[in-house]
């Protein structure tokens, strides 16, 4: 197993206050995290308080002196030369300690408000080679087939070789070859360790055409957590949102003989709508019909603390060289000072 594996933790969001996103990015800086990652939306499925993240960052910055921050989004709000031009600026604020996530996008997100998304791989593209030429320093001139620059520019640089690092979030084939191909890490979601090693596989193929000639991603994984005393007491806090913990179309590639009935196709958690009653009632109807116990726990890192180390280790062994940890632990004081204590030193 490698060792100085990298931890970051995701922000209580939706739902936590505004100073309370402030001072939780302070708990988990003293709790020994390398990460914090914000979920970048506009609104969840959850009817709950989701303020503007960025701003948030920004705040969270000067209260902090180590700990490293950003998001997980998408490429298609905002123009890339706005978005490289706030992560420039915060990255100062922050002395270098910035970086974004970029992905394919959310429905929720995007088409109650008119946002186009189409081509959304071309536009996550793009939008990656806009920011780094605009953070050169130099005019840019860009004709792509979303986007077209003249002569535009920045006139303030990030802090570290005029970059901030850029995750690319995905699972799908296209996704993982344009991760490795473009992103400084690459991103994806809870899946067992050996379905990982298969993808991690694609973002290397991807890796070999990197234009600048540098090494593939950091290869990082999104996962769930809940620390208890037992597997049994771990999973209860899992098993009223085990609908979203796992994305249906990874069951089938994570070796699972599962055929999801026609009434529950397309309930991707990307395509679902909050205020659909319909549609987030079969949301969970399908996490309650076909992901049992034994798949969940193949999904997530749960259960005692040795499980959960040891349930790591198997993804480190996959080469997961990054883990965001989304906590769900019924006691979170405790699986907070677990983790810091016990679990992340000894990855280090």
């Amino acid at each position: 197993m490698a060792k100085n594996i990298r931890f970051g933790i995701t922000a209580p969001v939706p739902g936590e206050s505004v100073e309370g996103l402030i001072r939780f990015a302070k708990t988990a800086e003293d709790a020994g995290f390398d990460t914090l990652w914000f979920p970048d939306h506009i609104v969840f499925m959850a009817n709950r308080i989701t303020p503007e993240v960025w701003s948030v960052v920004t705040a969270a910055a000067m209260r902090t002196e180590r700990i490293h921050m950003g998001t997980v989004g998408d490429a298609h709000r905002m123009h890339p030369a706005v978005i490289a031009h706030r992560l420039a600026t915060v990255d100062r604020i922050s002395n270098g300690r910035i970086f974004v996530c970029v992905g394919y996008g959310e429905k929720m997100n995007l088409d109650p408000y008119g946002i186009a998304w189409d081509k959304p791989l071309t536009r996550v593209e793009e939008s990656i080679k806009i920011m780094r030429a605009l953070w050169s320093g130099a005019p840019v001139n860009f004709d792509g087939q979303i986007y077209k620059l003249k002569d535009a520019e920045l006139r303030i640089e990030p802090v570290n070789d005029k970059r901030v690092p850029i995750y690319v979030a995905a699972t799908g084939p296209r996704a993982l070859g344009l991760a490795g191909r473009c992103g400084d890490g690459w991103v994806t979601n809870a899946m067992p360790p050996r379905l990982f090693a298969d993808k991690a596989t694609a973002v290397a193929e991807g890796a070999r055409d990197r234009e600048d000639g540098s090494a593939g991603p950091e290869k990082t994984l999104y996962i769930f957590t809940s620390i208890a005393g037992s597997k049994d007491e771990a999973y209860k806090p899992l098993e009223p949102i085990k609908h979203a913990l796992i994305w249906p179309e990874l069951l089938v590639q994570a070796g699972y003989d599962i055929k999801i009935d026609d009434e529950y196709k397309g309930l991707e958690y990307t395509k679902i709508m909050p205020n659909d009653a319909d549609m987030l009632r079969k949301f969970r109807e399908m996490g309650d019909k076909y992901y049992s116990r034994e798949i969940v726990f193949d999904f997530v890192a749960a259960g005692s603390k040795k499980d959960v180390i040891a349930r790591l280790e198997e993804y480190a062994d996959a080469g997961v060289e990054h883990f965001i940890l989304r906590d769900f632990s019924a006691d979170r004081e405790m699986s907070m000072k677990t983790l810091s204590v016990e679990i992340i030193p000894y990855f280090k």
